[in-house]
């Protein structure tokens, strides 16, 4: 039922909206990425396991730092000017101002860890020419447009980053020699975006005239850190394992490990983006009745399900000609690690759902207790199981961590907003999940074509069976979403 305080038509554009915004930011990092992916993929195959290992381990490391810098800056901006558009200029200049400050502790902080840290002079070469690409993070103004739900310069800025890097990548980098030559082509990258977000801020907004107020600065900085804290706690939990690798092990295995994980990280965007997209409209629910966020939610958590249950049994099961495809036969190693690393994909579409409404619910610190827990498993896991079992323990390592997270989110929105169920919208999609499996063992010794076909034909049959009114979810989405 539609509440009268607010006409159909206004929900209809927002709901409109928040589907036309996903779309719009799906397509752009579905071309990003997939430019992104080849040049990862090129790069894998001409620098070879060992080479390639020391890329992750270097990139692993700078993503860390990059979060430094952010602090959780954005998504605490992206959600003020979502809540008053008239706070853009002042916010703008001050996140700008913190991050760039943040950027040079960030590089000093960085430059002695490589003084210190027990590896060849051009591993460390590597590490510090990408860490020139943190002077250029503040200019990156994607949050801006996410508060006013402008979508479309988001999704372009993507485009516009990993085309360069790309074509980059492609035309200038053709042995281990040239690997210094990565670094320099990804700040290019960054330096466009952030001329193309200056110029839509300046089109849009006007170029911000405000005085830097110290006090501010810091006061949003210091409401911002736990949710800038959250995000540093989910990198130890995501990358620890190819950090940990890199220092216990090194060579070929952080190779392997880290081609399997870029490929569910570059999935992990998808469900990054979806959340991301929808927590403007979970902050307006927190300004509404407490039913506002149940109907937004309920058709969410069904819809997504049955798009979590199909990744994670065609990723298992498809895994071994996907990393074949992708890396080449030299990377068989990594298909045992994408099985198991493939299912963080399911459990992120699920938890994401608990962990931003925290974060819309001003719940900031409950969602970083949710993000520590998991890390802290994450890295004692870690350090358990990869003397024991490498890479394989690394991958569940990471599974497990992420599985403690949903059930903590999970528990924390039940005892401080409200009971969101989550059996109730799941249980159909993973019995569909088992009969999909079964399927697909057996179409198995056929051609990868046919048994991919015939598995989503299948999946689609059975889910119009159980769950007919699918359609009327997404349809949901569109005119009951505030």
């Amino acid at each position: 039922m539609v509440e009268a305080s607010e006409p159909l038509t206004e929900q209809a554009i927002r709901g409109q909206r928040l589907v036309a915004n996903y779309v719009l930011l799906s397509t752009g990092e579905c071309v990003a990425k997939g430019l992104g992916m080849m040049a990862f993929a090129h790069l894998a195959r001409i620098l070879g396991p060992q080479g390639y290992g020391h890329l992750e381990f270097t990139l692993a490391i700078i993503f860390f730092f990059t979060l430094f810098v952010d602090s959780g800056l954005g998504a605490y901006g992206a959600r003020e000017i979502a809540r008053d558009r008239h706070t853009v200029a002042r916010l703008t200049v001050h996140v700008v101002f913190m991050r760039f400050v943040l950027a040079m502790g960030s590089f000093a902080l960085l430059s002695v860890i490589v003084a210190v840290i027990d590896k060849p002079w051009p591993v460390k070469q590597l590490i510090l020419l990408y860490g020139l690409t943190l002077f250029g993070l503040p200019g990156l103004l994607q949050w801006v447009f996410q508060g006013r739900d402008m979508m479309q310069y988001v999704a372009m800025a993507s485009i516009i980053r990993w085309s360069i890097f790309a074509a980059g990548v492609f035309l200038l980098i053709r042995g281990m020699g040239d690997i210094r030559i990565a670094p320099l082509i990804e700040g290019l990258a960054i330096g466009c975006v952030v001329a193309f977000y200056l110029w839509a801020l300046q089109h849009h907004f006007g170029f911000p005239r405000q005085r830097i107020e110290h006090s501010f600065a810091l006061s949003l900085l210091r409401q911002a850190l736990p949710i800038g804290a959250s995000d540093v706690v989910w990198a130890l939990k995501a990358y620890f394992a190819t950090v940990l690798l890199g220092v216990l092990i090194g060579g070929s295995e952080v190779g392997w490990f880290g081609a399997a994980h870029r490929i569910v990280i570059s999935l992990h965007t998808f469900v990054w983006l979806y959340f991301f997209n929808l927590l403007p409209s979970i902050a307006r629910c927190a300004q509404g009745p407490p039913e506002a966020l149940r109907r937004l939610m309920a058709p969410s958590i069904r819809v997504t399900a049955w798009l979590a249950v199909f990744v994670g049994v065609a990723g298992t099961v498809f895994a071994p000609p996907i990393i074949r495809l992708v890396y080449g036969p030299q990377y068989h190693e990594a298909v045992r690690i994408f099985q198991v690393l493939i299912w963080v994909i399911p459990i992120a579409l699920m938890s994401g759902h608990y962990r931003y409404t925290l974060i819309a619910f001003d719940r900031q610190r409950l969602e970083f207790l949710t993000a520590a827990c998991g890390a802290g498993l994450n890295i004692l896991l870690n350090l358990f199981l990869i003397p024991s079992y490498g890479l394989f323990g690394a991958a569940c390592a990471l599974l497990t961590s992420e599985v403690l997270i949903w059930a903590l989110s999970h528990h924390f929105v039940y005892r401080t907003i409200m009971h969101i169920p989550i059996w109730v919208h799941t249980y159909r999609p993973l019995v569909t999940g088992v009969i999909l499996a079964v399927a697909l063992y057996i179409l198995s010794p056929t051609n990868l074509w046919v048994a991919g076909s015939s598995a989503v034909v299948l999946y689609c049959l059975v889910l119009a069976i159980v769950q007919p009114e699918l359609l009327s979810d997404v349809g949901s989405m569109l005119i009951r979403n505030r």
